[in-house]
This record gives C-alpha cells, structure tokens and sequence, in this order.
C-alpha cells in the first residue's frame, strides 16, 4: 500500500506544479497584453524559486502516512482472517458432504437439501467476501483523499510562506526530475512541519483502540 500512496502522491503534486506553470503562464500573457513588448532575452532571465521533495522520503517518514498504512494493514488482516476462517469451515462442510455422499448415507431428498444449504452457504461467503473488500476500499480512498488534501494544503501554505514559486517532488516511481541540486531539497523540513501539525491534531493512540 505505501508504493500506491507514493506513487498516487506524486501525481497529485505533479498535476499541482502543471497548474502553477499554467497559471504562471496566464499571468504572464496577460502581462504581454497590458505591457509593451521586450525581448527575449528580458523574459527568458525572469527567475523563479523553485524547491524539491522527495515523496518516498515524505509517504516513508511522515507519520499520518505511516498510520494509514499500519491502519489498513491489520483491517486488511482482519478481513481476510474472517473470509479464511468462514471458508474453511465451509471447505470442511464440503468434504463431509462428498464422504456421506459417497458412503451413500443420503436419501435423494437429503442430497437435494444439503446441496441447495451448501450452495447458498458459498454464496453467502462470496457475498461476505465483496462486502469486506468494497467497504475496506471506500474507507481506504477516503482516509487517503484526506491525506493528499493535507500535504498539498500544507505545501501551497508552505510555499507562500517561504516564497517559493513552484515546489516539485522527486519519486523513484514517477519522476519528471531529471537533476536537482540537494540544496533545494526541502523534503525534511516539509515532514518536520507536516509531523508537528499532526501530532497537535491526531487522536490518541488510547483513544482510536477505544473506538
């Protein structure tokens, strides 16, 4: 799951950085309508103050990230606990109905009645199985959406805060970032502030085992 969340992270801000340049390309259009023409070489020196984070070390080291995953690691666990444990009793009843059926210890009345039971029993446990999956994964992408909507806040308030233009990420799976000079690599000061404002806001340990 954490690869799914560097992976979807840094695509999100990857599509954040596209629409700082549209706008800043916007911006600088309208400028061209308003303002009497310049060179290229005036517009080509514009310079802008660009940062860096590396999402591995963001999603790997930033605690809320680290929770979700945990989090949905033992629901993920659970789940399947519940569905091995039903089918295998499930598998249990089968061959005991293959055994009673060969020793030809059913009337046809019986064979007909225990057959319908076991089928329904494996629908049922199908049914089981769908419900588990299809709930775990709507509370999945709605954490995660609070998650994405967390640090992208965080970065456009961090970014104006420090007064920087545009603030790439760096991915070992998406990576648009051919070479970055590490003295713009602001990937540890960004977790630093995001951990801070989280362990302000999170629920106790205590209190989420309560729930």
């Amino acid at each position: 799951m954490k690869k799914t969340i560097t992976l979807v992270l840094s695509g999100l801000m990857m599509m954040g950085a596209a629409s700082i340049v549209s706008s800043c390309n916007s911006g600088s259009k309208e400028s061209a309508d308003t303002e009497a023409p310049v060179k290229k070489e005036a517009t080509a020196s514009a310079s802008y103050k660009i940062a860096y984070v590396l999402i591995d070390t963001l999603t790997s080291q930033y605690q809320k990230c680290r929770d979700l995953e945990e989090e949905f690691t033992k629901k993920r666990a659970n789940a399947e606990s519940t569905i091995n444990a039903k089918g295998k009793n499930f598998t249990e009843q089968m061959q005991e109905f293959n055994r009673k059926y060969q020793q030809n210890q059913f009337t046809q009345q019986q064979f007909e009645a225990e057959q319908a039971r076991l089928a329904k029993l494996q629908q049922d446990l199908q049914d089981l199985q769908a419900r588990l999956s299809n709930s775990l994964q709507e509370e999945y992408q709605k954490e995660f959406q609070d998650l994405t909507d967390t640090i992208q806040n965080f970065t456009k308030s961090y970014a104006k805060e420090k007064g920087y233009d545009f603030i790439l990420c760096k991915s070992s799976g998406i990576d648009n970032v051919l070479y970055a000079n590490e003295a713009y690599d602001v990937t540890d000061e960004v977790v630093k502030a995001l951990n801070k404002r989280y362990s302000k806001n999170a629920p106790k340990k205590e209190e989420k085992e309560k729930k």
